[in-house]
């Protein structure tokens, strides 16, 4: 099976103005017209050396870009930057990561709180309405990449009728399966439907082998089962928006939507398939990949960027990122328009911002990160991964069958669809019981229709 490393990126940068100075001469007494022309020719002359000089030592602008991919995932960033540092020597493009694990949306809200946000900086989606009410992002609807976006793309990105960020991949949640964990139980291929899944779960524990691996730590993992089971009927609903707006207003209990998701968790912890409280501490992306790589598990759910810490730590493992099995006649992938782009509002820098991001989002750019990413190019005229690992996740996108894990139509300030399936789904991982998990989920969307 052909693999690529991979891993996950981005940048941004900066444009610079040279200092201009003129240069006068001082007039002869008395000068002859021959003169006085050579000296207008000298001291033309003088003023364009000087200005020259001038520009070609202007200082160079520092642009600071902020983001959350560090480490491994940071894939083709550093290429970039250094490209596009390379390419306009009057700017150096300074980039900062930290983790989404290690605080990074506290530390960038609160930084752009202060007024020491960076020029350029990333943003979660399910956060990014957020910033944009607070008016941090600058309206990036005029940016040549937005008229090569699809319509899905465009729909997605598209915040209270403007864009605050660019999306650099169409990211997806599935499900992994070590197919020589398979073969070796007797499994000839992925499960297509929650039945062979469960039947493959079953196999996998008489074996002795773990079925599914989750890292939770955050409710990751369980929630993509959940979120992905309990959202299906509404986004393959014809009232779809009808249905969302109703969430919205609290008419449509977000808690009762969700309960199938959560009942589909707890059944297969109680069947042994999934361990809930190993998952709770597991931090995803990081310690059910470690797991995972041990060559012991079945399944593990996660994004497409898992594969680059995948090809770190079991080079040799057989295996692809499919559509979770979670629905009696096939599968669905869970699909987001990620890392967005956005402009600090308050930036000093913004034609030079604008600059970067231009180059950023422009057609090699994306192609190299998304091939860094084993993800998806939300461009139309873009060439997504040619990974085999993720080639069934890519037959889910083509066949439609996604429903994504942030959408602009939700009121977050009321309803969050990922954040709340992270966290109640977690409580389900945790021991508590459905029931309690609808009822404590409707609670807190009754408590955020008070607070507006």
């Amino acid at each position: 099976m052909r693999k690529r490393r991979t891993a996950a990126w981005f940048m941004a940068a900066a444009m610079v103005m040279g200092s201009l100075a003129g240069c006068g001469q001082k007039a002869a007494p008395e000068t002859t017209a021959a003169q006085t022309s050579e000296a207008k020719k000298e001291e033309t002359a003088a003023a364009e050396e000087t200005k020259a000089e001038a520009e070609s030592t202007g200082e160079q602008v520092e642009l600071k870009v902020f983001g959350f991919k560090t480490g491994a995932e940071e894939g083709a960033i550093p290429e970039l930057i250094e490209q596009f540092n390379k390419e306009n020597p009057d700017i150096k493009v300074v980039y900062e990561g930290i983790s989404n694990a290690g605080g990074y949306q506290d530390v960038l809200t609160a930084r752009l709180a202060s007024g020491q946000g960076d020029d350029v900086f990333f943003a979660n989606p399910n956060y990014l309405p957020q910033l944009q009410e607070a008016g941090y992002t600058e309206d990036l609807s005029d940016m040549p990449v937005v008229k090569k976006y699809s319509g899905l793309v465009k729909d997605l990105l598209t915040i209270n009728d403007s864009i605050p960020g660019l999306g650099m991949e169409v990211a997806v949640f599935g499900m992994f399966s070590n197919l020589d964990v398979l073969k070796e139980a007797g499994i000839d291929h992925a499960p297509a439907n929650y039945k062979e899944f469960l039947e493959d779960c079953e196999i996998l524990k008489k074996a002795g082998k773990t079925p599914v691996v989750a890292g939770a730590k955050d409710g990751t993992g369980v929630a993509i089962l959940s979120l992905a089971k309990s959202m299906d009927p509404v986004y393959q609903a014809s009232d779809k928006m009808d249905q969302i707006a109703r969430m919205n207003s609290g008419e449509l209990k977000f808690g009762d939507v969700m309960q199938p998701g959560f009942a589909l968790v707890e059944d297969l912890i109680s069947k042994g398939y999934l361990d809930g409280s190993k998952a709770l501490v597991y931090a995803a992306g990081q310690d059910d990949i470690a797991e995972f790589a041990k060559g012991e598990a079945g399944f593990m759910p996660g994004g497409s960027w898992f594969v680059a810490g995948l090809e770190s730590a079991a080079p040799d493992m057989n295996y692809t990122l499919g559509g979770i099995p979670v629905e009696d006649d096939d599968s669905l992938i869970l699909i987001n328009a990620g890392v967005r782009v956005c402009i600090n509002s308050s930036s000093e820098k913004k034609d030079a911002a604008r600059k970067f991001v231009e180059f950023f989002t422009g057609l090699d750019s994306m192609n190299a990160y998304v091939a860094s990413q084993n993800s998806f190019n939300p461009r139309t005229d873009g060439a997504s991964t040619d990974n085999d690992v993720v080639e069934p996740a890519a037959e889910r996108l083509s066949a439609a069958r996604m429903v994504p894990w942030v959408d602009s139509a939700f009121d977050i300030a009321v309803v969050s669809p990922w954040a709340d399936a992270r966290t109640f789904t977690a409580n389900v991982a945790g021991g508590d019981s459905v029931d309690n998990a609808v009822k404590d989920l409707n609670a807190q969307v009754e408590n955020n229709l008070k607070l507006k």
